[in-house]
């Protein structure tokens, strides 16, 4: 409070937990925190904003910085949208949180085309400004830009395939905007990879479909064997299609009838038996066949598989690759006996494996905390089923990524993760902020925090909070 004239009343000591935005907002401005400001800002009453704009963007270099920085709110890039400042305004086209209104005034002033370009192509551009560019624009770049971006409305890409067909078919064909409509025309004149893209497309047409089952490309035929629209006849005659990533699609589809199976599972190519192992409607006979298949992968897709049977995965278990008892100790269904053997395990890589899984009991969990692997400890420190005291330890940790594993555990009461209030490492002080765990008064305590980010967080959460 200076000369008290200010009628914002600061808060009475720093220990105070504030629980007025205002009171946010006036030590923001006491202490002239760029970061603090930026996260109340969209908070307080236009005339608290005017003060908060005013600090934030006294300086140049500072307006630079906040249009640049990847935490900056979107209600304070959409105000230095208004700015004029060239290099303001590339930053803000470029910034992948600049909101949309923003965007629609920075076009509206804007002379440079590669400052449009930018626009264009950005995923928060409004639809009615790329249907816009997309019929007026003869920038070529303009128009491959709006063709490729996923905000973009049907009346964009119709524009762009009525003004320009084929220059820009293989940007629409990798849309997920794209329309049926415009798919489907890009099909009948485009080459086999063109028609490739198409036939995988999310919104490829049933009629465009039924076309490309009866092609003979195996590029669009493998796109092709993966659409579960597809009938079982098609399905079957592709499952002896010569090109093995044919049948590698046929192996993945979830239409797939039953009977095709067992020939997929005894194919020649090892991509082709992979995708087998992954299916959960597989035979017991066929899964004891693919758990002694010689390439490792499908072996390790059959140890991941939930429906793969106990006494098989106590087979992979004992598996001479790592990888395959690794995958038996991420399976969701591993049984405790299983998940008490791999802990055991000569590799670390395995353990870490059990010290993640869900059902590991505490008692097994205490076991791994005194190992010595880093992915190990990782592991137990992030599992819900590790014990307060276990986490306590672990806390102590010197290396970041197992005190981290303890700041997520979403078990981790207060007295375990308080003394990571102190942690040197910004990130974890910055998660710690959003943790449910701790208390108001905890969280206060890093307002101060020499890190910008970190303040701009806690500013940010008691912001949300008053309001």
């Amino acid at each position: 409070m200076k000369n008290g004239k200010t009628r914002l009343l600061l808060l009475r000591s720093e220990s105070d937990v504030p629980t007025r935005v205002e009171d946010l907002a006036a030590l923001a401005l006491v202490t002239g925190d760029l970061h603090a400001a930026a996260a109340v800002y969209e908070a307080v009453s236009p005339k608290l904003r005017e003060r908060l704009a005013a600090m934030m963007f006294s300086q140049r270099r500072n307006a630079l910085m906040l249009a640049r920085w990847e935490h900056t709110p979107p209600s304070v890039l959409a105000r230095l949208a208004g700015y004029s400042d060239t290099a303001i305004r590339l930053r803000l086209d470029k910034h992948a949180g600049t909101p949309s209104q923003a965007l629609a005034d920075l076009y509206r002033d804007e002379k440079q085309i590669a400052l449009i370009r930018l626009i264009a192509q950005h995923r928060q551009a409004p639809s009615d400004l790329l249907t816009r560019l997309a019929a007026i624009s003869d920038d070529q770049e303009v128009l491959k830009a709006v063709a490729g971006n996923p905000t973009a409305g049907c009346d964009a890409f119709e524009s762009i395939n009525r003004r320009m067909p084929e220059a820009f078919d293989s940007d629409m064909a990798a849309n997920a905007a794209t329309p049926a409509t415009v798919l489907e025309a890009i099909y009948r004149r485009g080459n086999a990879y063109l028609r490739a893209a198409v036939a995988g497309h999310p919104h490829c047409p049933s009629s465009v479909m039924a076309l490309a089952a009866e092609e003979n490309e195996p590029v669009v035929l493998r796109q092709v064997a993966r659409d579960s629209r597809l009938g079982e006849a098609a399905l079957k005659r592709l499952a002896v299609h010569p090109d093995a990533g044919v049948r590698r699609g046929v192996a993945s589809n979830v239409a797939t009838p039953g009977d095709a199976i067992p020939q997929l599972a005894r194919d020649e190519a090892a991509p082709v038996r992979r995708c087998i192992a992954a299916r959960e409607d597989l035979a017991p006979s066929l899964m004891q066949y693919l758990a002694n298949d010689p390439d490792h992968w499908v072996r390790q897709w059959l140890a991941r598989n939930p429906a793969t049977p106990d006494e098989l995965l106590q087979t992979l278990a004992r598996d001479e690759e790592t990888e395959v008892r690794r995958a038996v100790g991420r399976n969701a269904r591993c049984p405790e006996l299983l998940l008490t053997q791999l802990a055991e395990d000569n590799d670390p890589w395995v353990r870490a494996a059990v010290a993640y899984h869900a059902n590991a009991k505490p008692s097994l969990l205490n076991k791994l905390a005194e190992d010595d692997s880093v992915d190990v400890l990782s592991g137990v420190a992030s599992n819900a089923n590790t014990s307060q005291t276990v986490l306590r330890t672990l806390a102590r940790h010197p290396e970041d990524d197992v005190r981290r594993g303890v700041i997520l555990n979403r078990k981790a009461g207060r007295n375990t993760l308080l003394p990571l209030l102190q942690d040197p490492y910004y990130l974890h002080r910055m998660l710690l902020v959003g943790n449910a765990a701790l208390h108001a008064e905890d969280k206060w305590g890093l307002h101060d925090d020499p890190d910008p980010t970190v303040r701009f967080a806690v500013f940010k959460w008691f912001a949300d909070r008053c309001t």
